[in-house]
C-alpha cells in the first residue's frame, strides 16, 4: 500500500531542499526576464478575454507562483495565453455584457471551474489521454485563434468604437464597413508599435521589443497629449496586489451554463501547458510527470479565481524564454510572479498613457506568430489524417463558437485514431523451408490444415467485429480447413469483446474437427486468457511461446492423415513425412488421431 507523504501534497519538497545559491543567480535573472515579456504580454491578453488589463497582470502573479511549485517541470511559466483568453471572451460573452459585474464573476467562475476539472483530470491519472489528441488539433486551433484574434483587434487598431465579437464573419465585416470612421493618429500609433516589434525581433533578437514599443508609443502619446485628441487610452491601474476573492457558486444557472465552456478550457489549457512542458523537457531531458503537470495547472487555475485572475494555462512563449535565459528551477516562475507584483505596484499609474491601439499592435504581432507555417506544412505533407483534423480545427475555430472547436478537433482526433486502430493487421503466415522464419504465404499457398495467422494491433471492442470478419472469412475460403493458429506477438491489448470473438473462433473450428492454437501470448494477455476462462477451456497445452512448437502441437494433435496426403502443397519440413503417414516423426510411438476428412461448417 502506498503511504502518503509530504510531497506528495507539496511536490516543491522534492527540489527545494536542495535549493542552494547557485541556483538563485539564474533562476532570478530567468524571473525578471519573463516577467519584463509578461507585463506587456498579460495586459494585452486581457483586452482579447474582454477584461480591463490589470486581470491579465493579476492572472500572472499567483497562478504563476503555484502553477511553478505544484507543477513538475522545471521551465513552463503559467498565465494568461493567448488562445485561452479567446476562449474566455467566446464563452462569457454571450453570457454576460464585457465590463459588467456579472462578467467578472463568471470569468472567476470560470477559472474555478476549469482548475476543478484539472485537478480531478490530474488525481484521476488521466495524463495518458492527452496522448489520443493529435499535435494537429492544436496546430489548428492556435492558426484559428490567430486569425480571430487579428481581426478582432482591427477595430482598436484603426481606432474605431466597435463591439468585439468571437464570430469571425461579424468581426470581419464590421470591421469593413467602419473604416471611413478610421482615427488616422491611433492608427499611427498601432503601426509604430508593430513596426518597433519586428524591428526589434529583427536586429536585436534578445531584446524586449514588446516593452520598448510600449514605452516609445506611450511616451508620443505623454509629450504630445493625445489623449485629449482622440487617442484612447488604458487608463491608470490601481495600484494594489491582486483583492482577494472568492468565487460564488450558488447560482447554479451559471454553473450549467459554463460547463461546457470550462471543459473546453481544461482541455486547451492542458493542452498548451503540456505540449509546451514536453517540448522544454526534449531539450534539458527532464523527466515530467504529466499528471502532476495537470494538478499544477488545477492550482493554478484555482488560485486564479480566488485572486482576481481568469483561466491561465503554460505559456510557451515565456517558458521557452524562461529555460533559453537560463531558468534553472521552477523558482524561476516564483520570481517571475513576484517581479509582475512589484511592477503592478510601482509603474501602474504609467498605464495612464498606455494606448489601447499598442496593444491591438502587439496583438496582431502575437497573433501572426500563433500561425505555426511550418509546423503546418509538416503536418499536411506527414498524413493525410493530419491535414484533415488540422483543417476541420481551423474552419471551425473561425466558423464555430471558438469552445466547440475544441471539441470538434479532439473528437475528431480521438475518432481517426480508433478508426485506424480498429483494424489491426491480420495476415497469413508461412515458414521458410531453409531457415525456419516466418514469411509472408504466397497466394493461396497455405496449408490444407491449418492458417496461421499473425495480428498485429489490439484486439479490443474498437476492433473485435474486423478480427472476427476477417478470420471468419478465411475459414469460409477453406472451407475443411479445421485448426487456426493465431499468432499474437504483437497484440498489447486484449478485452473482453477480443475474449468473445476467440470463443466464436474456437466454437467453429471445433465444429470442423480441429482446434484454436496461439503462439507468442505475452504475460498480461495471458493473464487476459487466464482470468476470463478462456484457458482452460482452449486448454493450456495449445499456448506456446514459439510458432514452431505451435505448430507441431497441432500436427500432432489435430491433422487428419486423409488431407495431409491429398495436400497439394509442402508448407512445413514436416510435410514430406506425414504425406507418408509417419507420424513418429514427433516421437516414438506417436500415432496419428483417427479422423475423417474434416466437416465443413454448414453452409461453408
Amino acid at each position: 500500500m502506498h503511504h502518503l507523504r509530504l510531497v506528495d501534497f507539496f511536490p516543491f519538497f522534492s527540489w527545494i531542499r536542495g535549493y542552494g545559491k547557485r541556483h538563485v543567480k539564474a533562476d532570478l535573472v530567468a524571473g525578471l526576464t519573463v516577467a519584463v515579456v509578461a507585463v506587456p504580454q498579460s495586459m494585452a491578453y486581457a483586452l482579447i478575454a474582454g477584461l480591463p488589463v490589470q486581470y491579465g497582470l493579476y492572472a500572472s502573479i499567483v497562478p504563476a507562483i503555484v502553477g511553478s511549485l505544484w507543477g513538475s517541470s522545471a521551465h513552463l511559466i503559467t498565465g494568461p495565453t493567448t488562445a485561452t483568453s479567446l476562449v474566455v471572451f467566446s464563452i462569457i460573452a454571450g453570457l454576460a455584457q464585457p465590463g459588467s459585474s456579472d462578467y467578472f464573476q463568471m470569468t472567476f467562475l470560470l477559472a474555478l471551474m476549469a482548475g476543478g476539472l484539472r485537478l480531478a483530470m490530474g488525481l484521476a491519472r488521466l495524463g495518458n489521454l492527452l496522448n489520443f489528441v493529435s499535435h494537429s488539433v492544436i496546430l489548428g486551433f492556435t492558426a484559428g485563434a490567430g486569425v480571430l484574434i487579428a481581426f478582432n483587434q482591427l477595430p482598436s487598431l484603426f481606432g474605431l468604437q466597435l463591439e468585439k465579437s468571437s464570430i469571425f464573419v461579424k468581426s470581419f465585416l464590421d470591421t469593413i464597413s467602419h473604416l471611413d470612421e478610421t482615427h488616422v493618429i491611433t492608427l499611427i500609433l498601432g503601426i509604430t508599435t508593430t513596426a518597433i516589434i519586428l524591428l526589434v525581433k529583427r536586429f536585436r533578437p534578445t531584446w524586449p521589443g514588446t516593452l520598448l514599443a510600449l514605452i516609445t508609443v506611450g511616451s508620443i502619446v505623454a509629450v504630445f497629449r493625445l489623449d485629449g485628441s482622440g487617442v484612447a487610452v488604458v487608463g491608470t491601474l490601481p495600484r494594489t496586489l491582486p483583492p482577494v476573492h472568492l468565487p460564488g457558486i450558488s447560482r447554479g444557472v451559471e454553473i450549467g451554463n459554463l460547463a461546457p465552456g470550462a471543459l473546453a478550457i481544461a482541455l486547451l489549457g492542458l493542452m498548451e501547458a503540456v505540449s509546451s512542458a514536453k517540448a522544454i523537457a526534449g531539450r534539458t531531458h527532464q523527466q515530467l510527470n504529466i499528471n502532476q503537470e495537470f494538478i499544477g495547472q488545477g492550482f493554478a487555475n484555482v488560485a486564479a479565481s480566488m485572486f482576481s485572475g481568469y483561466p491561465v494555462s503554460g505559456s510557451f512563449t515565456r517558458s521557452a524564454l524562461n529555460f533559453r535565459t537560463g531558468g534553472k528551477t521552477p523558482m524561476s516562475g516564483v520570481f517571475s510572479g513576484i517581479a509582475v507584483a512589484v511592477v503592478l505596484l510601482i509603474a501602474a499609474p504609467l498605464a495612464a498613457v498606455l494606448p489601447v491601439a499598442a496593444l491591438a499592435g502587439v496583438l496582431v504581432v502575437v497573433a501572426y506568430e500563433m500561425v505555426d507555417k511550418e509546423g503546418i506544412m509538416r503536418a499536411v505533407r506527414t498524413s493525410r489524417a493530419d491535414g484533415s483534423v488540422l483543417l476541420v480545427t481551423f474552419l471551425s475555430t473561425l466558423f464555430l463558437q471558438v469552445e466547440f472547436a475544441i471539441y470538434v478537433g479532439v473528437l475528431l482526433s480521438i475518432g481517426l485514431h480508433l478508426a485506424e486502430t480498429s483494424h489491426p493487421r491480420i495476415h497469413s503466415v508461412v515458414p521458410d523451408l531453409s531457415t525456419g522464419k516466418m514469411v509472408g504465404s504466397a497466394r493461396g499457398k497455405i496449408c490444407c490444415q491449418m492458417d496461421v495467422v499473425t495480428v498485429e494491433g489490439a484486439v479490443f471492442f474498437g476492433s473485435v467485429t474486423f478480427v472476427l470478419e476477417d478470420l471468419q472469412r478465411r475459414l469460409k475460403n477453406h472451407p475443411y480447413m479445421a485448426n487456426l493458429l493465431i499468432r499474437l506477438h504483437q497484440v498489447n491489448v486484449l478485452d473482453a469483446s477480443g475474449i468473445h470473438v476467440l470463443e466464436v473462433l474456437l466454437e467453429e473450428v471445433r465444429e470442423r474437427g480441429g482446434g484454436l492454437y496461439f503462439a507468442g501470448v505475452k504475460p498480461r494477455i495471458f493473464q487476459v486468457f487466464k482470468n476470463s476462462g478462456l484457458l482452460r477451456e482452449v486448454g493450456e497445452s495449445h499456448f506456446r511461446s514459439a510458432t514452431g512448437s505451435a505448430i507441431r502441437q497441432a500436427m500432432r494433435e489435430s491433422f487428419c492423415p486423409a488431407v495431409c496426403a491429398t495436400c497439394e502443397y509442402i508448407i512445413f519440413v514436416e510435410c514430406a513425412e506425414l504425406k507418408r503417414g509417419n507420424w513418429e516423426i514427433f516421437g516414438e510411438g506417436v500415432l496419428p488421431r483417427q479422423c475423417k476428412t474434416p466437416r465443413a461448417k454448414d453452409g461453408g
